[in-house]
């Protein structure tokens, strides 16, 4: 199988029949910001680095802030979610949208979780009845619920269950805020409540731990990918102008340095987010590295590697940890991502390709069975 054959199988193909490749661009810059993170981190836990330069500190730093990443696939749901609202399609009942969901998202996520559990029971990292609890919260997405901190199974579980939090109340936010037809005054309403959300998430606390791990800590990223679907359907800029592509290095630099609990902070944090969409469908150029054959493939198959990603790193650099200290920061964090990055890619297609598309296949075919419109609630 050559690299084209295997393009054409990993191409995504919605359910809706409209696919915007650079939906998955974004999905790639939210992954892959995330596994440099948690390669960095496993790199400082395990290996022996020792002094850093002063560019390697700031190196260092800019890589610690792949968090937001995730906050990027928030708002990434939140713009997908309320699509079909802002463009007025027929909307599937609520239960088969639910089931559905369950359908796309749940067994390879059981089959991962299933996987990764009896690793640490073999390992015997954890008594057999403690890791039974821990899975158990897991796989039905309450183990923030029940135990207010991250899975010890696989701790990047816990945006999930945010996900699957929102999922539950995105029909009724977004049939709320589209049925507003005053485009500007919901927009600018939408943009205060945003903003009041904000005060008020500060004031009683959410945006720290437990909650922040929760839709109460999370939800402002979600809205603004629905003001982003609000702005892609009905855009207030006629044309594409390469002062977009100039702003995304700024934009960049400003999700990475307001990314605190600071509430004037996470207010400018809000607003790059926001300002990364309009890059991306406003710009000249990043739009079309966006919409790269390559990156629109990674960037679809992120799930896989998002469930994937971290126990690879875990278990790489605990192996070459061993070794010690064999060069500096730099030359260690190069050296391993030369190694690790392809690893993960591989793993990433293999489940990709042979667990998670099967799935959506199904899902698709739950869609035809039930004779729900093609304009579904999630394009996927």
């Amino acid at each position: 199988m050559n690299l084209s054959s295997l393009s054409k199988k990993l191409i995504r193909k919605p359910q809706s029949g409209k696919f915007l490749p650079v939906l998955d661009g974004l999905r790639f810059l939210a992954i892959v910001p995330v596994i440099l993170q948690h390669a960095n981190e496993r790199l400082f836990k395990y290996g022996e680095i020792g002094l850093l330069s002063g560019w390697e500190e700031f190196l260092s730093f800019f890589i610690s802030r792949g968090t937001i990443g995730v906050f990027l696939f928030f708002a990434i749901s939140g713009f997908i979610l309320s699509l079909p609202f802002a463009q007025n399609r027929q909307q599937e009942p609520y239960g088969s949208y639910i089931k559905r969901r369950l359908i796309r998202i749940e067994p390879p996520f059981l089959l991962w979780m299933s996987f990764f559990a009896i690793i640490l029971l073999i390992k015997e990292d954890y008594p057999g009845k403690e890791l039974l609890g821990h899975f158990l919260a897991s796989i039905t997405y309450t183990h923030q619920l029940f135990y207010g901190e991250y899975s010890i199974i696989n701790p990047v579980a816990w945006s999930l269950e945010v996900e699957i939090q929102y999922y539950l109340i995105a029909p009724f936010l977004a049939k709320f805020y589209f049925n507003i037809q005053n485009v500007m005054a919901r927009r600018w309403a939408f943009g205060y409540l945003i903003f009041a959300y904000l005060l008020f998430q500060h004031g009683m606390g959410w945006h720290l731990m437990p909650f922040k791990a929760s839709l109460l800590g999370q939800l402002p990223h979600f809205l603004i990918g629905m003001l982003a679907a609000d702005f892609f359907t009905n855009p207030v800029l006629k044309g594409k102008s390469f002062l977009w592509d100039l702003f995304f290095p700024g934009l960049v630099l400003l999700l990475a340095f307001t990314w605190t609990e600071e509430l004037w902070k996470s207010i400018l944090f809000e607003m790059g987010l926001l300002g990364v969409f309009f890059t991306a469908f406003y710009g000249k150029i990043i739009p079309k590295i966006l919409s790269n054959n390559w990156v629109v493939i990674i960037g679809g198959m992120c799930y896989s590697l998002y469930l994937t990603h971290l126990p690879l790193l875990e278990g790489f650099y605990l192996f070459i940890g061993k070794f010690g200290h064999w060069s500096g920061y730099f030359g260690q964090l190069s050296i391993s991502l030369i190694i690790v990055l392809p690893i993960i890619f591989l793993c990433g297609v293999i489940a990709y390709r042979w667990i998670e598309q099967p799935f959506m296949t199904k899902a698709k075919a739950k869609l035809e069975v039930e004779k729900i419109p093609r304009t579904a609630i999630i394009p996927e």
